[in-house]
């Protein structure tokens, strides 16, 4: 009996949408494939057009002129790299905050 492949609960939309891409090898104009492909994610079509549009406007996944899209590597890794520079901005933040006052209270 086939067992249905289970999908990781812990799997954003877009790295859904990333990884249907991906796995179709939409890569490039030539190979790139219509966003009917993701129709068949556990997610509302809704959901898989919002993801779209927002990598769309990041060039993540970017459209060619007759409608279909691929996935751009590069851009992806320049928004990890943006994405993951903000995260630590704001976790460092409070940090250094903390312990500013730490050392201001200790002096006081």
């Amino acid at each position: 009996m086939a067992t249905k492949k289970r999908v990781n609960p812990r799997k954003t939309a877009g790295r859904l949408v990333i990884d249907t891409f991906k796995n179709a090898k939409a890569f490039s104009e030539k190979t790139a494939q219509p966003a009917e492909i993701c129709k068949d994610l556990p997610l509302s079509s809704t959901v898989i057009a919002y993801t779209i549009t927002n990598m769309m406007e990041d060039d993540i996944l970017i459209k060619t002129e007759d409608g279909r899209f691929y996935f751009s590597q590069e851009n992806w890794t320049k928004f990890e790299k943006r994405f993951n520079r903000i995260y630590w901005i704001l976790l460092g933040i409070p940090i250094v905050l903390t312990i500013l006052f730490l050392i201001i209270d200790a002096l006081l």
